[in-house]
């Protein structure tokens, strides 16, 4: 399941570039549990409002679109790669997975200008 990027997509990349890390609940399935668990104002709201997406992201994992921009699965696995390299853990929900799906996506968008004459 791969939710609407364009609205997904900055906020787990701001997610993960704050040092956020994301997991479902152990005891409640429709909750999100986040570390540090104090959030700034702004990322706390925007994750309520993506909530479900984020769990469906956590439980059901994440793969580029294959049939979109063949650049967002190169991106997601050089995010990973780079971050792995450094030691860096990224597992589901840990802050750079977030960057590295994030920017997958916004890899994924397709962007359109109409020009005005």
């Amino acid at each position: 399941m791969n939710p609407n990027p364009h609205e997904l997509a900055p906020l787990l990349v701001a997610l993960g570039r704050a040092g956020i890390e994301l997991a479902p609940h152990p005891t409640d399935p429709v909750r999100l549990r986040y570390r540090p668990a104090d959030l700034p104002p702004d990322l706390s709201a925007r994750l309520r409002l993506h909530r479900g997406a984020i769990l469906g992201l956590l439980t059901g994992g994440y793969t580029p679109d294959p049939h979109g921009d063949t650049d967002a699965g190169y991106v997601y696995g050089e995010r990973l790669g780079v971050a792995d390299g450094l030691g860096m853990p990224t597992h589901p929900g840990s802050a750079a997975w977030l960057v590295a799906v994030g920017e997958s996506m916004g890899h994924s968008c397709t962007t359109r200008t109409i020009g005005v004459e």
